[in-house]
């Protein structure tokens, strides 16, 4: 698991190849149409979505993890609490789906950290990551989440 400020996002490219052109795209569409519409669009590589929502409790969910593409969160828009766990400390709960390239996870949100306007995090294979939630008030935010190839 990554966590950094977006100014940083091309410093990760040996680690997420594409980031970088996939960000440059991204920032492109958004300068050109001011707000993107919530949705899926695609990239040379991989794609990604615009998803805008509300936060639910920390306490509610499942942990997720992907297997063909490292999952990149930016937060354009108001903040959440993202809980990590490597997968090895979780049981899974529901299995792997090869469609939406997800599976699910129970566990304790040991570890979890505010990500605000600006931040990104950078989930591999190998993290359980539990997104969109609060520990205390419950919060909006507008993400773009970017899917790139493992």
């Amino acid at each position: 698991m990554i966590i950094d400020h977006i100014k940083h996002i091309s410093f990760y490219e040996p680690m997420a190849a594409g980031i970088t052109e996939a960000w440059n795209a991204i920032q492109a569409m958004l300068q050109e149409k001011g707000e993107l519409p919530d949705g899926r669009y695609e990239l040379k590589k991989g794609f990604f979505k615009v998803q805008r929502g509300e936060t639910k409790p920390l306490s509610e969910g499942t942990f997720e993890s992907h297997q063909k593409y490292i999952d990149v969160q930016i937060l354009l828009e108001g903040q959440e609490e993202m809980a990590w766990m490597e997968l090895d400390n979780l049981t899974e709960a529901i299995p792997y789906d090869e469609e939406k390239d997800a599976a699910r996870w129970n566990g304790e949100c040991t570890h979890h950290m505010l990500i605000t306007k600006d931040m990104f995090y950078i989930a591999y294979p190998h993290d359980g990551h539990k997104a969109v939630s609060h520990v205390d008030e419950k919060n909006t935010f507008i993400k773009i989440i970017l899917k790139l190839p493992v």
